[in-house]
């Protein structure tokens, strides 16, 4: 019993499935478990990017109303 789950854990892939599995997904799916594997980096991304462009348009309208 030990040792079935050992070959399992030796077996699989980095997405949770083992070679054969990985190679019957379709490219959509493979790009979906890879996407879900970032989720929490893409959340911060979407979250510093608007504060970055707010930050930047509010310094491009004081410049250009001479206020800088």
């Amino acid at each position: 019993m030990i040792k079935k789950s050992i070959i399992v854990k030796k077996n699989q892939k980095k997405y949770g499935y083992t070679k054969k599995e990985w190679d019957k997904l379709s490219p959509i799916r493979k790009l979906e478990r890879k996407l879900d594997r970032i989720n929490h980096i893409m959340e911060l991304i979407r979250t510093i990017v608007p504060v970055m462009l707010l930050l930047l348009n509010t310094i491009i309208i004081l410049k250009l109303f001479n206020y800088i």
